[in-house]
């Protein structure tokens, strides 16, 4: 029995078609975020992670997998989340200590009275590097180690699924060539079927290695471009990057002692 070659490739047309499909709706279909409104009227658009007894935990919109942020009940007024439901808060009544001093409010500087008068929204970017400019050192290594951390995920993400994917590629391509005779027709009726299902490994094999490899090296470069910027606010403030105190003990002179090592 012979089935001549174009038949393959209308059944190949087919699979990329129902695989852009299902790519674009899964593109499509993502999780609507959370209001938080606070009592000064001010809002704030995130994802909320977790509504725990005291305070509500939450991811920025705009950087989905970053850090988890919080913020207390008692400065909520309301919260409406992603499907519709509003949740409203009750005002707490704080009562300050009578023996409490009063501190004097400390004055402005000219950075923070203009971000909180403007009425534009700052960019991703930008909060990002003014985030960086006020955190503490000891913060900014905890952001270096997280953004290094999902920076060197990504890379491995992105070598592996694009490896992986090419290699169940290569062998669904050897499968439907091993399946036609030299005039590129099939041998059986069990050649064809197997062709079908070489060209599905061949079709799923380069779709994985785009989309994990371009992902995975997307993130990669991502979080790695906020460590490097991290890394740079640090040196520029003459802060080491990490520093290990390690202890020691010299049996010859029976003296203890501790080393410190500081890294830039």
């Amino acid at each position: 029995m012979k089935v001549v070659l174009p038949q393959l490739k209308i059944q190949l047309l087919a699979m990329l078609m129902i695989l852009c499909i299902v790519g674009t709706s899964y593109a499509q279909t993502q999780r609507k975020p959370d209001v938080i409104v606070l009592r000064d009227d001010s809002k704030l658009e995130v994802l909320i992670q977790e509504v725990e007894e005291n305070v509500v935990k939450y991811k920025k919109l705009t950087d989905p997998e970053g850090p988890l942020f919080s913020v207390k009940k008692s400065e909520i007024a309301s919260i409406r989340y992603g499907n519709g439901e509003v949740e409203t808060f009750e005002a707490v009544l704080e009562v300050p200590s009578y023996y409490t001093p009063s501190v004097p409010k400390q004055a402005e500087s000219p950075r923070q009275a203009e971000r909180q008068h403007s009425t534009v929204p700052m960019k991703p970017s930008q909060k990002f590097i003014e985030d960086v400019r006020t955190a503490s050192p000891d913060h900014l290594r905890t952001m270096y180690t997280y953004y290094k951390t999902r920076s060197k995920g990504g890379m491995i993400m992105g070598i592996a699924g694009t490896a992986v994917g090419v290699l169940v590629a290569g062998i669904g391509t050897g499968i439907v060539a091993s399946a036609v005779d030299a005039n590129g027709n099939y041998k059986s009726y069990q050649d064809e079927q197997r062709a079908i299902k070489g060209a599905w490994m061949m079709i799923g094999g380069f779709a994985g290695a785009a989309t994990f490899g371009t992902v995975g090296f997307v993130k990669a470069g991502k979080n790695g471009s906020k460590a490097s910027r991290i890394r740079r606010e640090l040196i520029r403030r003459g802060e080491p990057l990490t520093f290990r105190i390690g202890p020691g003990f010299n049996p010859v002179h029976q003296v203890g002692y501790l080393t410190l090592s500081v890294r830039f």
